[in-house]
């Protein structure tokens, strides 16, 4: 395979942590070179608004820069093969709505994902509550244009960062403080600015301070647009906090 490079930056609008970006964000833009479902490891926090180099070679991409690497993606090898809850009701989006954390409650209200502290427009204000029947998280994402591409579908860095925070949200209590370690993904279809979608996330295991979990977006139909599995790992504090 051809060797690719380029230079990126993490604008500061597309952080989690005060002073990183989101995970789900950055793995997105890493996958962008990845044919088909990827898997990323995210090894370091991803410094904003510095420049980074992503490379291409022999079908993996590392995004770096002379101190350390930051991320390192690769055609997932195999699928992900968990069962898929059914899409939530539009009675259990309306309960699991009032149970998302406020700003009090929130442990990165400035994320530019499921932030409290961000408005549409800025952030993508995407609120994952506990479902009042099971034991999930769900959430409502009406994308607008301002994320589409030059093909006029949702650029599928921000479907990576939808399936990135729900799965934190669906961790079952008690809930730690923990960052997105690894993100494996596949994007089924296109994404149309303005479609109604629903998010479910769940946990899936617990291994020590290793979490994992995973989500899945569903369309008005009741098909999947996308899914991913997530590894959080519990951290002490965050950078900025």
């Amino acid at each position: 395979m051809t060797a690719q490079s380029d230079e990126v930056e993490i604008h500061r609008r597309f952080r989690g942590p005060p002073t990183s970006g989101n995970g789900g964000y950055v793995a997105g833009v890493v996958a962008e070179w990845i044919d088909g479902p990827a898997q990323v490891d995210l090894l370091a926090p991803i410094p904003l608004e510095v420049p980074l180099h992503r490379r291409r070679d022999d079908g993996d991409v590392m995004l770096f820069d002379a101190a350390r690497n930051y991320a390192h993606a690769r055609p997932l090898e195999a699928p992900l093969d968990f069962e898929l809850p059914a899409p939530p009701s539009e009675e259990e989006l309306e309960a699991a709505a009032m149970s998302f954390p406020g700003p009090s409650g929130h442990p990165i209200p400035g994320c530019f994902v499921c932030g409290t502290d961000r408005r549409p427009g800025d952030g993508l204000c995407i609120y994952p509550g506990e479902s009042p029947h099971r034991d999930v998280a769900v959430a409502e994402w009406v994308p607008d244009g301002e994320l589409a591409d030059e093909h006029g579908h949702v650029d599928p860095r921000y479907i990576w960062a939808v399936l990135d925070c729900p799965s934190y949200f669906g961790l079952c209590e008690p809930r730690p403080l923990a960052l997105l370690a690894r993100l494996s993904a596949s994007i089924e279809r296109p994404v149309t600015p303005g479609e109604r979608l629903h998010v479910t996330a769940w946990e899936l295991s617990r291994e020590g301070r290793k979490h994992h979990s995973a989500t899945v977006i569903h369309d008005q139909a009741g098909e999947v647009v996308a899914v991913a599995r997530a590894l959080w790992v519990e951290v002490e504090s965050i950078a900025g906090l």
